[in-house]
């Protein structure tokens, strides 16, 4: 199995550049080994360290031929055995009359592996998605890069783990407020917390508490954070 090639330069001219020799010089216990053309390989049908440190010296054609020595880390990852569990992302952003949605942070696709190593790597799928969408590689979080009209939007995400991909969707619905709504809305500063963070982990719990303070059903009320403020509507 094959680690990875080693990339070699040099700035003489034939013959005293290429073909270039490979030698495992520091940190040899017969794991790896460099083949003729630099790949470093493992001879091992199982490792029992995580991390190796060997040191691969390499010749030139010349005479006397010349080298370099390199330091090389080997990361020993066990292969994935589960693929990741993805969480579709269902949301709500709310607009004044027949105005647009501006762009933002829309909210954060879930996604889980039962395998600790594992990094997962989410992406948008579709690349006409790719022109309104953008989402955060690492965290999953889903922003809107240009203004959206009133109306509902899908979004397809792919998320790996370098061996499985799992798929779901983003489904966003921009709506706009009667005037009377916009007149008498409530207008919440968000001390210390990030839109990113309020659209993630607390949304649904203070449109919830919303509910409960006054009475009324979970779609009367229309949430749209911005900024640094949170706008609150009532539709009777």
């Amino acid at each position: 199995m094959s680690v990875f090639t080693l990339s070699v330069t040099d700035a003489d001219l034939d013959p005293n550049g290429p073909p270039f020799s490979y030698d495992i010089i520091a940190g040899l216990n017969n794991d790896f080994y460099v083949d003729g053309t630099g790949v470093i390989r493992s001879a091992a049908s199982r490792h029992l360290k995580d991390e190796y440190h060997l040191t691969v010296r390499v010749f030139d054609n010349g005479t006397p031929a010349l080298y370099s020595d390199v330091d090389v880390t080997v990361l020993v990852v066990e292969r994935s055995n589960a693929p990741p569990v993805i969480t579709p992302l269902s949301t709500t952003v709310t607009v004044s009359g027949d105005d647009v949605f501006p762009g933002g942070i829309i909210g954060r696709v879930s996604a889980s592996d039962s395998d600790a190593t594992d990094h997962l790597v989410f992406a948008i799928v579709n690349d006409e998605d790719r022109r309104l969408f953008d989402i955060d590689a690492v965290n999953g979080t889903l922003r809107a890069v240009q203004d959206l009209d009133v109306g509902d939007y899908t979004v397809n995400v792919s998320v790996t783990d370098g061996q499985f991909t799992r798929y779901a969707d983003a489904r966003l619905s921009v709506e706009g407020v009667s005037e009377d709504a916009t007149e008498s809305a409530v207008v919440v500063r968000l001390d210390s917390l990030t839109p990113e963070e309020f659209v993630g982990h607390h949304m649904m719990s203070f449109v919830l508490e919303l509910q409960t303070q006054l009475h009324v059903r979970n779609s009367a009320i229309k949430v749209s954070p911005s900024s640094s403020f949170v706008h609150c509507y009532l539709q009777h």
